[in-house]
């Protein structure tokens, strides 16, 4: 559950933070299709180190690190295919930072952009409010899941289950004691959350306001333009260069 980390939005005062979050999801996208694109090693060290510079200038550096704990099993998947499948140790570390490259992408964004800002940049998108209510609802889910299966973990251990112990299918059926009490409460809270929403008249008038509005700055603009030249460097390296 450690991936989790990545999406956790972290409270500080920051560049990144105070920038708009379409100009960053732009950014991000940008981003995601060089990992998706290219497997060019020099390409994804060098989209890694801006995904890095941009981590750094959002101060959430360390939780970045924390959930690289998360790809570690799947990193394991990639080398062990690559040697029975004919495949090379250098292919493994490639499509490795590949991996990280991908899930970086979007996780300096969630960690610099509150889910009310992003609801409101899918509103200023003309999503639907279901839409947008659930997808926000999801990221707010994601810092109570990943608490509550924490506090479930450690209460369990307290009782004496040894989670660390035995082979592949002993761990999976000791974690059944974590995930069964993390299933019900997450219903529960469903439940929970679907009467508030119904005692609040939720979805009864189409029309919808904000107290707070979203405006581009200088800073967004610019990044904009980054999005952009990005985005011509990915035509030009693939087209005109023939990068793979």
């Amino acid at each position: 559950m450690s991936f989790l980390k990545a999406f956790q939005y972290k409270r500080r005062n920051s560049l990144i933070h105070r920038l708009d979050p379409r100009s960053k999801f732009l950014l991000s996208l940008v981003l995601m299709t060089f990992s998706i694109v290219f497997i060019d090693i020099r390409v994804l060290i060098a989209i890694l180190t801006l995904q890095l510079f941009l981590i750094g200038l959002a101060r959430a550096l360390k939780e970045w690190v924390y959930s690289l704990r998360g790809l570690i099993f799947f990193i394991i998947i990639i080398f062990i295919t690559q040697l029975l499948f004919g495949g090379t140790l250098f292919m493994g570390i490639v499509l490795s930072i590949r991996l990280i490259v991908l899930s970086s992408s979007m996780s300096w964004f969630f960690l610099s952009s509150t889910p009310e800002d992003i609801g409101r940049a899918m509103s200023s998108a003309r999503f639907p409010i279901e839409l947008t209510f659930s997808f926000v609802m999801a990221i707010r889910f994601i810092p109570v899941i990943y608490n509550e299966f924490q506090s479930i973990y450690d209460a369990q251990r307290s009782r004496g289950l040894e989670l660390e112990k035995g082979g592949f299918r002993t761990k999976v059926r000791n974690l059944m004691p974590i995930l069964i009490p993390l299933l019900v409460g997450t219903i529960r809270r469903t439940y929970e959350i679907a009467d508030a929403m119904e005692v609040r008249a939720f979805g009864a008038s189409p029309k919808r306001t904000s107290y707070k509005l979203l405006k581009f700055k200088k800073g967004d603009y610019f990044l904009c333009l980054v999005s952009a030249i990005l985005a011509s460097a990915i035509i030009y390296l693939k087209i005109f260069l023939g990068l793979e």
